[in-house]
């Protein structure tokens, strides 16, 4: 007897159209999250994020927001201390009206690199890569150019007070950037067709 066909995962699961006309997508730091070492630098990955976006002319800006009340994006910390997180779709629609409906951006509590702590630069990347998972790429999406690479490996220059150091000083191997895969990917996720626009 054959095996039943697997369906392969999308590239993009885009969000609803009534979402992306708004421009913008919000993220709620749960109380686990932001009383934890992600709080102090999520600001800094939106920010990071948004002149990413802007510098390619995506018209999406990220706002961290304190109510989770209708809010589609839920950061929240699960143990461990990896160097990649994940997300937990909530899909409205089927077939190829499947959308977005909320999500779950989850990272590891304590991301650490040869079992010290990861330290911020580290983890803006980390919770910019998850950002833009939050736009409706997959990990069949993933590149290896960029912030949205597939693994992130970091080879460090040693550890100044607790925290490991990478050796290009950035935190980000490879840089934080956009690769030109990545980009058309975002565009196909959030750019409505003109026949969307009322």
């Amino acid at each position: 007897m054959a095996e039943p066909e697997t369906k392969p995962e999308p590239e993009i699961i885009p969000w609803p159209d009534r979402v992306r006309r708004t421009g913008e997508l919000t993220v709620f730091p749960g109380p686990g999250f932001a009383g934890s070492v992600w709080g102090t630098v999520l600001d800094k990955a939106i920010t990071a994020i948004n002149q990413l976006l802007k510098d390619k002319s995506i018209a999406l800006v990220f706002r961290k927001t304190d109510s989770e009340a209708g809010n589609p994006i839920v950061a929240e910390t699960f143990p461990g201390s990896g160097l990649h997180g994940n997300s937990i779709l909530s899909l409205v629609g089927s077939g190829d009206r499947e959308r977005l409906g909320s999500l779950k951006l989850r990272v590891p509590a304590n991301p650490r690199i040869n079992g010290v702590d990861a330290g911020p630069p580290v983890r803006i990347h980390i919770l910019v890569h998850e950002l833009v998972h939050c736009i409706g790429l997959t990990n069949s999406a993933h590149s290896q150019d960029d912030v949205f690479i597939g693994k992130l490996v970091i080879a460090t220059g040693g550890v100044v007070g607790g925290k490991a150091l990478p050796l290009d000083g950035s935190g980000s191997v490879p840089p934080l950037k956009l690769g030109a895969k990545t980009v058309t990917n975002i565009k196909k996720a959030w750019e409505l067709p003109a026949s969307a626009n009322p």
